[in-house]
């Protein structure tokens, strides 16, 4: 069984224009997500997202600022990297 996104998780785009990017759950209504990415899309613009097109990269605190979650998706982008880099290269 999947888990749902909940708030202040880190998730990744799986379908869409926006597929492969990061962005942090900000809420949830009924059947939708809303998503930040601190840039485009920021906690008073957020973009709404059905939670079967995105997977969970890691849970997070919850951040104040756009700011702090650009920040959050730069620690979360790294940390996926370096995870990828090293299962690939046990192959």
């Amino acid at each position: 069984m999947i888990a749902e996104p909940q708030a202040y998780d880190v998730v990744v785009s799986l379908a869409g224009h926006d597929k492969g990017k990061l962005f942090i759950v900000t809420g949830a209504r009924s059947d939708r997500l809303f998503l930040c990415d601190g840039k485009g899309k920021t906690l008073e613009n957020p973009k709404c997202k059905s939670p079967k097109h995105v997977r969970i990269v890691t849970g997070g605190g919850a951040p104040a600022s756009d700011k702090e979650i650009r920040q959050t998706l730069a620690l979360a982008a790294k940390t996926a990297f370096a995870r990828e880099e090293r299962l690939l290269g046990e192959r």
